[in-house]
């Protein structure tokens, strides 16, 4: 995400298997720009991903398909 972006960035934030945190973040990275992943230590197992408007849906969709092989339950969406 480049920096003008940061400034009109969404918190996705979901519930995940906590052993698959760092494939998620992998993932999202091979994805070149489509969000940035962070970690809620408050919270383990949660975590949220920060996106434009302009790539949410190609992130939500990610996250639906890895849905598929472990827990990915989207929890809310900020601004």
């Amino acid at each position: 995400m480049n920096k003008e972006n940061l400034n009109n960035t969404l918190k996705l934030r979901y519930k995940v298997d906590p052993t698959e945190i760092n494939f998620i973040d992998m993932i999202i990275k091979a994805y070149e720009g489509i969000g940035k992943v962070n970690v809620d230590h408050d919270n383990p197992g949660e975590i949220w991903i920060d996106v434009t408007a302009g790539t949410k849906k190609e992130v939500k969709e990610v996250m639906a398909d890895l849905s598929q092989q472990f827990k990915v339950e989207l929890i809310s969406e900020e601004m």
